[in-house]
Parts: structure tokens; C-alpha cells; sequence
């Protein structure tokens, strides 16, 4: 849903342009200022310019939405990008920047750390029923093997993939550097379920395609794995929604989405408490509200999550019978 462009992040800035100024985007039937950030660093809905680590080019974005709708944009049409306060973001820019590379070595040589891998035990989840990653089929990031392979050693047996179409699947299938031929094997024995999900949490189109996602892995069998592209937004709600469905504590919840952080970042919560804490707010607090139909910004104390959580799943389509058997494979 993004408007990805054809100018290099390294253009754009050689044509005057910095992390942290205000820019203004016209494209399609959109015209108006946003922040240009190297990270997702506006609140939910909110827009921006993005130069993502890691990508070659810039893009217009709505933090967990859909630009190119909004606007009325398609691919070939034209996108103007204007000055309009120079350092005018600057201050947030600093506060919230967050680096990662593509080197496992930047990782301490840990390749669980690398693909974002890990087991997902707390409430009712038994161990070795469920793991989060980032994708094991997707090797843009150079990290798809690493995830292959621990999720091998893990025995996942049933995925679900939040971002990938079976399109794409065949595409990274052929491409010179696969090299995840146990996905590939489960994939092939219908063990893998791709859904090509949007990013938009609180949209009714997100909900329903969660729950097609868990109501397949309802209907197969544990160890699952869940990932999207990083295996940190998609795969970071779905998560905290099968976490909170389990009977885990909102500390369990927020701590597990933010390994990520610390994962890929290398965000410490004790030395960067304030930036930890603004992230948690604006991400996965938010989605926990979205589960419970609260409010942006609403408090979350008392609010009785694995009830939110079972609401939540039913109100977008999934069966009772569904429900009962996926907490019964995921309580072992």
C-alpha cells in the first residue's frame, strides 16, 4: 500500500533533502505535509516519507495504512516531493531513530537473534506449540536460511504467513539465492497457509485475514510458526492476539512484541527506557486496543485481554469449534 518511488534514498538526499525534515507530498488526489524519517516513527494512520534501512529507494507511507488508496495513486504515476521545513522533525528524528544491518555478525553470529526466531510460552501456550520470525522464504533481508532452518530444528509443522501471496512464494522459490527447502517442502504438503495481508490492524480486511490465517492453523497441526516480512508488525499482532487469547499478562504481551526491538536494534529497555516506552505506546499498545475496540490512546488497566481476544477472533468470522481447537493445540 505504499508509494514506493523511482528516486534513491541517496538522490533524495544529495537534492537537499534530511532525516527529520517536514516535506509536502502531492500525488493523485492527495496534497499535504508529513515528516521524512528513516523509521516508523508517526502514530498509527499518520504519514510520512520513509527511507527504511536496508531499501534502495524512498516511499510515501501511512504508518500501518494504505497510501496508495488514499490517494488514488497506481504504479507509473507521478509523486511530488516540495521542501517544507527544513529540520522540522529533527527532534523526533533523534528521539526514536532505530539502525539495523544485514550482517549476522552485527549480531553477535547468532542467527536466532538475526531472523528474529523465536519460541512463544507464556498464559496457556505450551512450549514448543508456537514460534514467531521473521519470513524463512523471503530472503530479502539475507536472513530467510537462518529462519529456515531454526524453524526446522523447532519441528514447525504449520504456518502462517501474513505477508506473502502463493505468487510470491513461487517467485522467491525460483530465485538463484533460495535456500529454504524446508518451508518449501511444507508449503508443497499444504502446510502453509499465505495470506498476503495489509499492515492496517484496524481494518475489518486485516481482522478477517487473521482469522482465515488461525483458523487454518486450527485445522492442522502444532508446532506453528507465524511471520510476516520481519516478523515484527503482522507477526507482532497476531502474536500478541494468540498471546492475550492464552491468558498472557499485558507485561508478557508488550515484552514479547518489543524483543523485536532488541532484536533487530538492539534496544536495551534499561539504558533507552523513554524511547522503549514510546515505541510500546504507539505499537503494540495500539494494537491491543484495536483487539479491544478501544480507543487510540484509551488505558488498558483492567481491560480482561483474553476475553478482547476471543471477541475479537469471533466478531471477524472464526467458528467456536475453530476457537476450541486452536487453544486446544496451542495448550498441548
Amino acid at each position: 500500500g505504499h508509494a514506493s518511488l523511482d528516486i534513491t534514498i541517496e538522490a533524495f538526499t544529495k537534492a537537499g533533502f534530511e532525516l527529520g525534515d517536514i516535506v509536502t507530498v502531492t500525488a493523485g488526489s492527495y496534497s499535504g505535509d508529513m515528516p521524512y524519517f528513516d523509521g516508523y516513527y508517526v502514530d498509527n494512520g499518520e504519514y510520512m516519507v520513509r527511507a527504511y534501512p536496508g531499501h534502495e529507494t524512498i516511499a510515501v507511507c501511512i504508518n500501518y495504512g494504505k497510501f496508495n488508496e488514499v490517494a488514488g495513486v497506481d504504479v507509473g504515476d507521478p509523486v511530488t516531493i516540495t521542501m517544507k521545513e527544513p529540520g522540522g522533525a529533527a527532534a523526533t528524528q533523534a528521539a526514536l531513530s532505530l539502525k539495523y544491518t544485514n550482517e549476522i555478525s552485527d549480531y553477535n553470529n547468532d542467527p536466532a537473534t538475526f531472523a528474529n526466531f523465536r519460541a512463544v510460552v507464556m498464559g496457556n501456550i505450551a512450549e514448543g506449540k508456537l514460534y514467531r520470525s521473521c519470513s524463512p522464504i523471503n530472503n530479502e533481508y539475507g536472513r530467510a536460511s537462518y529462519a529456515n532452518q531454526l524453524m526446522e530444528a523447532a519441528g514447525v509443522k504449520s504456518v502462517m504467513n501474513l505477508a506473502d501471496s502463493d505468487e510470491n512464494i513461487a517467485e522467491y522459490v525460483a530465485a538463484e539465492d533460495f535456500n529454504s527447502q524446508y518451508y518449501k517442502d511444507l508449503y508443497d504438503a499444504g502446510n502453509v497457509i499465505a495470506l498476503s495481508m495489509p499492515v492496517n490492524f484496524a481494518s475489518d480486511e486485516f481482522g478477517e485475514g487473521i482469522v482465515k490465517g488461525l483458523s487454518f492453523l486450527a485445522q492442522h497441526e502444532a508446532p506453528y510458526l507465524v511471520h510476516c516480512t520481519e516478523g515484527k508488525d503482522r507477526a507482532g499482532f497476531t502474536s500478541a492476539l494468540l498471546e492475550a487469547l492464552m491468558g498472557a499478562s499485558l507485561d508478557e504481551i508488550v515484552a514479547d512484541y518489543m524483543k523485536s526491538y532488541e532484536n533487530y536494534y538492539h534496544l536495551d529497555p534499561d539504558t533507552d527506557q523513554a524511547k522503549y516506552d514510546l515505541i510500546a505506546n504507539g505499537n503494540v499498545m495500539e494494537m491491543l486496543r484495536a483487539i479491544a475496540g478501544l480507543e487510540k490512546g484509551a488505558d488498558l488497566t483492567g481491560v480482561d485481554l483474553a476475553k478482547a481476544a476471543e471477541d475479537y477472533v469471533l466478531a471477524h468470522g472464526m467458528t467456536a469449534e475453530n476457537l476450541a481447537s486452536l487453544k486446544a493445540n496451542l495448550a498441548g
